[in-house]
């Protein structure tokens, strides 16, 4: 089969030959037909800390090709998607366990097409669980940071769909994009400190803060914009969970697979939302498997509005 394999420190992500993975017992066989596109999957690649060689990618969706002999809960044919940790998804075909926490597959209801399904994983769960450490309810003001991005534009609409008030930033370009995925108050981060401009919209301060973009450094100036008592999340582990907690702040450092969202209902909860309209997929682009690397460097850009998506057909 093929797929986009690192052999080698400092490959980009070579399309190579190899052989078809066999599933194990409680295991199932995927031929995959789209496979998202996320952070993760260059920063794995850059950092140079995995075994190699390895398969890049692990959001996808596909077609059940096989099943391991004690593998009960998917038919063969059935149409799948979720998350391939271990094998990858960049690729023509995938393995999967059956059930796992922390590579969490379902059923792709029909009206979710391969393209959405692939895109829906990591960034869908990950401002699922956000949004649940978060606390966002009806009433809540939320500040997203990177309200346009993969992660961002669920969070937005999730919030927004159980009645927040939903603060976003994004580049000024994308105002207009930001709110029509249901953000209230549009702040600009290339027109000034957007921190200083939440301060200055909500003296009294926003009740939680969902940071997607922030380094180590930069993420220090929300402290002053959140209430006491309120939350941030940062999903690439830049809070310093000491010093906010001295302004009475509580934050969290999200490792989506380590929570209860990372799972078959939390992949679920998603399909539904988009079945019952709450929750829409943008793409922002698909790449053939030949150009996984192109479509990596999209995502390392920063550039792109919604979710890449690799599309993949076997021979």
């Amino acid at each position: 089969m093929k797929a986009a394999v690192i052999e080698h420190r400092g490959e980009i992500a070579a399309i190579k030959d190899v052989s078809v993975p066999q599933p194990g017992e409680r295991e199932i066989l995927v031929r995959v037909t789209a496979a998202g596109v996320n952070p993760v999957d260059w920063k794995v690649r850059d950092a140079g800390e995995r075994k190699l060689p390895f398969i890049l990618g692990q959001d996808f969706a596909g077609i059940v090709a096989d099943t391991g002999s004690r593998a009960k809960k998917y038919d063969v044919d059935s149409r799948v998607f979720g998350i391939a940790r271990e094998h990858g998804a960049y690729a023509e075909f995938t393995v999967v366990p059956e059930d796992d926490h922390e590579q969490p597959i379902a059923k792709i209801p029909d009206a979710l097409g391969d393209a959405e399904a692939a895109a829906l994983p990591t960034a869908g769960l990950t401002a699922l669980a956000a949004l649940d450490a978060l606390g966002v309810a009806s009433g809540t003001t939320l500040v997203v940071l990177g309200a346009t991005g993969g992660v961002g534009n669920f969070a937005v609409q999730i919030a927004h769909d159980r009645g927040a008030r939903v603060v976003g930033t994004a580049r000024a370009a994308n105002e207009s994009l930001a709110r029509s995925f249901g953000v209230d108050e549009f702040v600009a981060y290339d027109d000034g400190d957007p921190a200083a401009e939440v301060k200055r919209l909500h003296p009294e301060g926003v009740d939680a803060v969902l940071d997607l973009v922030d380094d180590a450094g930069r993420i220090g100036r929300w402290s002053d914009a959140v209430r006491e008592g309120g939350r941030i999340v940062s999903t690439i582990g830049a809070a310093d969970v000491e010093r906010f907690a001295a302004r009475h702040v509580t934050a969290i450092n999200l490792v989506m697979s380590a929570t209860a969202q990372s799972s078959h209902a939390g992949l679920r909860a998603l399909a539904q939302m988009v079945e019952d309209g709450r929750l829409r997929v943008p793409i922002a682009s698909e790449h053939a498997l030949s150009e996984a690397a192109r479509a990596l460097e999209e995502s390392k850009s920063g550039s792109a509005d919604g979710k890449i998506v690799l599309t993949i057909d076997t021979v």
